[in-house]
């Protein structure tokens, strides 16, 4: 009877959670963190009881969940890595305990006196599918599963305590092989996805890529803001063209950061803290915070988020004699506020605040010693971003509304060193942008099974940048000519998938989109060639197929365009006016491609896809010979891309990632001035890129955890730009990270390293837009870098 008891006992155990497994899966959003804050949250999503056996338990860190799950298959997820098991007390309530070690078996002994406690064991739960990651960026809350385009979800559980490299777009960068971007600095870079790139300089053309921030825009046309990714849940890239979802300025794709909401349930607070030294340069640290409130329970919630980071600088200069001249100091923070009114509305209202200043360029000379460069002066770099966004959300089961208004304000000020090698005196080149841009996009969706559903929506946009610019003595320069430039756009657009036979989807969609341009010269403003007035009205379609013969695995093919509009530019030196046009652009790209298996938390994920764009009338932002910017229309390009990426868990400890990108382009119809006797390529885009990386992670005691990370990423070589002036070649690198973190409960010890073999290559070659003609330019890889780090949740 001894045997009986508990051989009865672990067979209810496992019965009662395979007979919840019959519930209805329901969508499930658990944040990595505390595991009795993570109980409380998965509690109330998925409507069950979950206690733990020992309270001491709740301290321990567990993983984040997200999809549309059963209850079951999410508790069995939140506990995976960890030394905890669940038994059910019955279909609705769970109980969380140690799995306890076998015990030994006694051989010729009496027995005991008293019998021993009977422990619940842990349910034996057969295996199934992890959850389906959520595609949010297609603006119905698809499946990863059931996306017909290329997508990359990247989640940073855990990463931002023990990586000393970069924390803001950098971090995304070093990860995806398929996105990449210039490195003038922190705060002042473009990105290209899918070998989409115009120029490796900043001016009035819009993005290529569009950057949001959860619903709303973070910009239009400026340089990247850099967001630092502190209690930034997860990052999505959409491979473009996006125009149909997205309108202008998305002809790459789109970067979507999705901050962790303010939670209802508990209060919480995380901290980061950490020194670095960079070899052959300064010292840094970083210090960041997030603290989250329920103010009123179930309808009122704060979460805000602050950072400082200092990076140390790296580059000397010998003229001047000083050294490590580009110190970096970037602070800010976010602020959210979450309402519930009741009835199936959610209200959401944020603030982002964020300056980046540098002291100088990060640029070298080859004609100067390593990580050395020759400057008459300081050439400083500021970044000041502001956003304040509203979102209304209603849900009528799968019915949703959601309307996302936003307002932001960005000023971007650089200086160069406009010396010439005959000037008895110093000569600085300033120039301001200041933007203002307000969003406002209202969508109803319905999301249905195996990916069907539709969404329509109206967006409205109006951007606002004045760019000035001035040329002298550097306490006093004189202004120059400059350019405004004003847009509004209008735009209703939507989206349908539907089935046309089993396992088949097809998606139609459509944007019509109406805009109005002005831009007028300001300063010394010229009457030939000073002023634009443009209407303009698009139509951007798009078709996409998707066959789905088995679970995790789908085929598809996709068609889709977008397009930048024009604008007015200051005009290249010894033209006779002070302004000039360019003219929009348009691009066409058919993908085809499959993805199997889930990368995320599966054993097993691999996607590979095969992209060719036809781009025409190409804008691009560029110097003349004399270092001056201006912008033109370049010709007409083509791009063939293929992309492949592969995850696989040969235990459950184990992650290995493989991805490359592979990239074939050419301005093959180049306006006058832009052709190369050779090859015509367009620029920043390395023909090959690729990043392999492993992580391992280990209960080595009941109260420690040891996770260690490795990358290795290979950037081939590419051309700054395009024509004569700019054909200069960079790229050509290895760079390798690895770091350890140990943790204790909640609190992490981290030791990481960044460019592991010191590797001296170019990534850059320009800093400076007036030597640049010169040929000596080049940005060097930060060099080793250490740091040490700590991080707590409470």
């Amino acid at each position: 009877m001894s045997f009986r008891i508990p051989a009865l006992l672990v067979a209810l155990a496992i019965m009662a959670p395979l007979s919840a497994r019959a519930a209805p899966p329901v969508m499930i959003e658990i944040q990595g963190g505390r595991l009795d804050q993570a109980i409380i949250a998965l509690g109330r999503q998925a409507g069950i009881s979950i206690a733990l056996a020992d309270p001491s338990l709740g301290k321990l860190r567990v993983r984040a969940v997200r999809g549309r799950v059963d209850a079951v298959t999410a508790l069995r997820r939140l506990l995976s890595g960890t030394d905890l098991g669940f038994s059910a007390i019955d279909a609705h309530s769970f109980r969380i305990l140690r799995i306890p070690r076998a015990p030994e078996v006694a051989v010729n002994r009496a027995p005991a006196t008293r019998p021993k406690p009977v422990t619940a064991l842990p349910p034996i739960v057969p295996e199934s599918p992890p959850p389906d990651l959520i595609v949010t960026a297609s603006k119905r809350d698809t499946g990863l599963a059931n996306f017909p385009g290329s997508v990359s979800v990247v989640s940073f559980e855990g990463r931002f305590a023990p990586t000393p490299g970069a924390r803001g777009t950098g971090a995304i960068v070093d990860r995806l092989p398929v996105l990449s971007e210039t490195s003038l600095g922190p705060g002042r870079n473009k990105l290209f996805i899918r070998g989409v790139a115009d120029s490796s300089f900043s001016g009035p053309t819009e993005a290529t890529v569009g950057q949001y921030l959860g619903d709303v825009r973070l910009n239009y046309n400026a340089p990247d803001p850099d967001i630092d990714l502190y209690d930034v849940r997860q990052v999505e890239v959409l491979e473009g063209p996006q125009g149909t979802l997205y309108g202008a300025g998305s002809l790459g794709g789109i970067v979507r950061l999705i901050p962790a909401p303010p939670s209802f349930d508990d209060t919480a607070l995380t901290l980061r803290a950490g020194i670095s030294n960079t070899a052959h340069g300064a010292h840094g640290n970083d210090f960041a915070a997030m603290v989250n409130l329920p103010l009123f329970k179930d309808r009122l919630a704060l979460r805000a988020v602050g950072y400082r980071r200092i990076e140390g600088g790296y580059i000397n200069d010998a003229r001047r004699g000083l050294a490590n001249v580009n110190h970096s100091a970037i602070s800010g923070g976010r602020l959210a506020l979450r309402v519930n009114p009741g009835n199936g509305w959610t209200v959401d209202a944020g603030l982002v605040i964020q300056d980046i200043a540098t002291r100088d360029g990060q640029y070298s000379e080859t004609n100067q010693p390593a990580l050395a460069r020759a400057s008459s002066i300081a050439q400083p770099f500021d970044n000041d971003y502001r956003l304040g966004q509203i979102t209304v959300h209603k849900s009528w089961g799968k019915l949703k509304l959601n309307s996302a208004s936003a307002i932001v304000k960005h000023g971007v000020s650089e200086r160069f060193d406009a010396t010439q090698s005959l000037s008895p005196s110093p000569v600085a080149f300033d120039q301001d942008l200041a933007i203002t841009l307000i969003t406002n996009e209202t969508k109803l969706s319905r999301t249905a099974p195996d990916g069907r559903g539709w969404v329509a929506g109206l967006s409205l946009v109006s951007d606002q940048e004045r760019l000035t610019r001035a040329l002298g003595d550097p306490a006093a320069p004189s202004r120059l000519s400059g350019v405004r430039n004003t847009l509004f756009d209008g735009a209703l657009f939507g989206e349908w998938t539907f089935g046309i036979v089993r396992h088949v989807n097809l998606s139609l969609g459509a944007r019509i989109s109406f805009s109005r341009q002005t831009g007028e010269a300001i300063d010394l403003a010229e009457v030939d060639g000073s002023e634009l007035a443009r209407n303009d009205t698009r139509w951007l379609p798009l078709v996409a197929i998707a066959w789905q013969p088995v679970p995790q695995l789908i085929v598809y093919a996709r068609y889709q365009e977008g397009y930048r509009t024009g604008g007015l530019s200051v005009a290249r030196t010894g033209s006779g006016v002070s302004a000039t046009k360019f003219e929009p652009d348009t691009i066409a790209t058919y993908e085809v491609g499959t993805r199997f298996g889930d990368s995320s938390g599966g054993r097993f994920g691999a996607a590979i896809a095969l992209s060719y764009a036809q781009w025409e009338n190409i804008q691009a932002d560029l110097v003349d010979r004399s270092g001056f910017p201006f912008s033109a229309n370049i010709g007409n390009g083509r791009i063939l891309g293929l992309s492949a990426s592969a995850t696989w868990r040969p235990v459950p400890s184990v992650k290995l990632e493989g991805l490359v990108f592979l990239n074939d382009s050419d301005l093959f119809q180049p306006a006058p001035g832009y052709a190369r006797a050779q090859s015509n390529e367009l620029p920043n885009i390395a023909r090959i890129g690729g990043r392999i990386a492993a992580s391992w992670s280990a209960q080595i005691s009941p109260d420690w955890r040891l996770t260690t990370n490795g990358a290795v990423r290979y950037v081939g070589r590419s051309n700054l730009g395009v024509g004569t002036v700019l054909d200069i070649s960079q790229g050509r690198y290895v760079d390798t990270a690895v770091d350890l973190r140990l943790t204790y409960h909640s609190i992490g010890i981290s030791f990481g390293v960044t460019n592991l073999a010191d590797v001296r290559a170019n990534r850059f070659s320009l800093g400076n837009p007036f030597g640049v003609a010169d040929r000596l330019q080049q940005t060097p890889l930060r060099p080793r870098t250490f740091r040490i780090g700590l991080d707590a949740a409470f």
